[in-house]
């Protein structure tokens, strides 16, 4: 069998490809089809909201946990076996069964828009295992790197649905001495809200379009940047009239951050999204880590809460505990939403 460079899970580069398969999927899921050898029918399961809470975390991390060190196994296998072979088959099998039950898990309402995205990202999953079973079927594994996209997405997915459920329950991170709440709460001393971006900014991020700037001493609102509705902006400078620079702005919702494109010679600056609520909106530059704080024109002077804020971030690492200054450092990068180097790391950061 053909052994090349596996692509694992942490793959940056999405495209639209493969939406039929995912289209195909679905379809087939409702239709009750069985795909490969994982033939378990898994009916729908309603559960309360102290159940799926426990489920969902726990099902999402095994699923995680196993699709990792298979990865990791293939990465290292020069030869493989048919002892191999079918101990990989089933553990594709055991996955599959994981995405089903999980996406048979009926949760109350108040968890519903939760459970949607974790079915989405499941079947980006399920598609990518079953990327995975044709690769070994055709005896070469570089077929695997054509479902990077797959499992991407259903990363940025599987992250966006358990910021959902942290709305409402406050689940164990880290050592699990800790929350996500406890995480929050220390995001908010340097100004950043996440929350309020995942309830406040649609899709299609079209909440961003307007005038945005800070007030000046004398009162007077100096413009910062303009986002036009047609997906065009304007940036100025120094409390210029004319704008300095131009370009297209885009939003993805899924990284929650807004990103600025130029003509040649300037590079695209993407924006992490820190703070929206209030018509005030706070961004970092993910690659000079310069914050910016905005407010839209027309909203009321917030006497210096510009100033204020700075000064909180500024200082904000000298109010975190000792004992989470290493994990504060890891939160705070907004790298670290963008990216993951392994399997392994991302299940510690998302579930351990």
């Amino acid at each position: 069998m053909k052994i090349g460079r596996v692509v694992g899970i942490g793959i940056l580069t999405f495209t639209l490809t493969g939406c039929q398969a995912v289209a195909d999927f679905k379809e087939g899921f409702e239709n009750g089809y069985k795909q490969g050898v994982a033939e378990a029918n898994v009916e729908v399961n309603p559960v309360s909201k102290e159940e799926y809470e426990v489920e969902v975390l726990d099902k999402t991390k095994a699923f995680y946990e196993k699709l990792g060190q298979t990865l990791k196994d293939l990465q290292e296998a020069e030869t493989i076996d048919q002892e191999m072979l079918d101990a990989l088959y089933e553990e594709i099998d055991s996955m599959e069964l994981l995405t089903r039950e999980l996406v048979a898990l009926e949760p109350p309402e108040v968890y519903a828009d939760a459970d949607q995205v974790y079915e989405e990202a499941m079947v980006e999953f399920q598609v990518y295992l079953g990327i995975m079973r044709e690769a070994l079927s055709k005896e070469d594994l570089t077929h695997i790197n054509t479902g990077a996209e797959n499992v991407e997405k259903g990363e940025l997915l599987l992250s966006r649905a358990n910021a959902l459920l942290s709305l409402t329950y406050a689940y164990p991170v880290g050592d699990g001495t800790i929350t996500t709440q406890d995480l929050k709460d220390l995001d908010k001393n340097a100004g950043i809200d996440r929350d309020s971006v995942l309830l406040n900014v649609s899709e299609d991020g079209n909440e961003l379009v307007g005038k945005w700037g800070t007030y000046q001493e004398e009162g007077t609102f100096q413009m910062g940047i303009q986002l036009y509705e047609d997906g065009n902006y304007e940036g100025y400078a120094n409390g210029e009239s004319t704008p300095s620079i131009e370009g297209i702005w885009s939003y993805d919702y899924l990284r929650q951050t807004l990103s600025f494109e130029h003509g040649e010679g300037l590079r695209t600056m993407t924006m992490d999204i820190q703070a929206f609520h209030d018509d005030t909106l706070q961004l970092l530059d993910v690659d000079t880590l310069n914050t910016f704080y905005y407010v839209k024109e027309g909203t009321a002077n917030p006497d210096s809460a510009s100033t204020e804020e700075a000064d909180t971030a500024k200082d904000s690492s000298e109010k975190v505990p000792a004992e989470l200054k290493e994990l504060w450092s890891v939160v705070t990068d907004p790298r670290c939403i963008l990216w993951v180097e392994s399997a392994g790391r991302r299940v510690r950061e998302l579930f351990h």
